[in-house]
């Protein structure tokens, strides 16, 4: 399958000779036999917001882990406004104004809403200047015991700062600041795990499935949030592996698709997600002969019977009808087999 060039119009690439907030060379991640990211090669400039769409095992969330550290690239080279940080640790990546939120929400239980927020700021405290100084933290410590002055000045901008990435949320969050974090709604997490990377106004904001579980109003509710984060950190580039399209179009300059670790199209949302090669990527193609044929990268379901009906047409027995089955299912993901030969029958 053959990228498509960017769109030469597109606002999240970086001008000719501008520094690019976040640049990928070449980046390539195997983990042994597997090609989870293939030579991608990409630039987003300041201030700017790219949808990073795919099927399950595209590659999205392990780039993303590169990126921030989490994960070690085979080859290729990761810049953060112009500063290489391939392989890097991941606090190294963070001191360098990286945010990040994963999958799955992550909360502190024991820590009230506020107290999880301000983590976003700790390694901004007083000890800033010397964060790259083993005594920080003994620095910062003997400066909260003693409640110097300096100390309590910059704590109490931080907490301002908090206040202020909070009400971006409404009343989900500042109204809930001194409850235990392990006490929010799972959309509320997502939200906290959301203000936590922002209120470090970082200069990339990793984002992986912002709305995850969400139902469509909340989610409809965050896009608007995110759009009000763009407005108030303007310089920031946002990168959002997001599964639903309408949050996509909604906050997206560009659209980056990904299939199989390679880059499908690099195009304003409208355009990419009208391409034919993003329909076959999720939905697979049409042979001649008018039956669906899965690409070889998209999910394909091979040596199965299926069975579907409704209970009204289900014949009457002593026991309750069968609405479906699924017989001897073999699962493949391109080479990789993920269900061997299942069998389920519904009632």
């Amino acid at each position: 399958m053959t990228a498509a060039s960017p769109a030469s119009t597109s606002a999240a690439t970086p001008a000719a000779g501008a520094l690019a907030a976040l640049a990928l060379d070449g980046l390539t991640i195997e983990f042994g036999g597997l090609l989870a990211v293939d030579s991608m090669t990409i630039a987003i400039g300041p201030g700017s917001c790219v949808g990073l769409v795919g099927p399950n095992g595209a590659g999205k969330s392990t780039l993303l882990q590169a990126v921030n550290g989490f994960v070690k690239p085979s080859r290729g080279r990761i810049a953060i406004l112009g500063r290489d940080v391939t392989g890097a640790r991941p606090e190294r990546v963070a001191a360098l104004g990286v945010g990040r939120t994963f999958q799955t929400s992550r909360v502190f239980p024991a820590l009230s809403v506020m107290e999880s927020v301000l983590i976003g700021v700790h390694r901004r405290l007083l000890a800033e200047a010397r964060r790259d100084s083993l005594l920080a933290p003994f620095h910062e410590m003997t400066a909260a015991m003693l409640g110097l002055t300096g100390y309590r000045r910059r704590q109490q901008e931080l907490e301002a700062r908090a206040e202020r990435v909070m009400r971006l949320f409404g009343d989900r969050l500042w109204d809930r600041r001194k409850d235990q974090a392990h006490t929010l709604s799972y959309a509320n997490r997502r939200r906290l795990d959301i203000a936590r990377a922002l209120v470090g106004e970082p200069k990339v904001l990793l984002l992986d499935e912002p709305t995850a579980g969400m139902n469509p109003s909340e989610s409809l509710e965050l896009a608007e949030v995110l759009q009000r984060v763009r407005d108030s950190l303007p310089e920031t580039a946002v990168v959002m592996v997001e599964h639903k399209l309408d949050v996509v179009r909604k906050l997206a300059d560009r659209c980056v698709v990904m299939n199989q670790g390679q880059l499908v199209i690099d195009a304003p949302p409208e355009q990419a997600l009208a391409d034919p090669r993003v329909a076959e990527v999720y939905l697979g193609r049409k042979r001649d002969g008018g039956e669906t044929k899965r690409s070889a990268p998209a999910l394909a379901l091979t040596r199965t019977e299926t069975q579907m009906e409704t209970q009204a047409e289900a014949s009457a027995g002593d026991g309750p009808a069968t609405v479906g089955s699924i017989a001897g299912a073999h699962v493949f993901y391109g080479q990789i087999q993920a269900l061997f030969d299942v069998s389920v029958e519904i009632r």
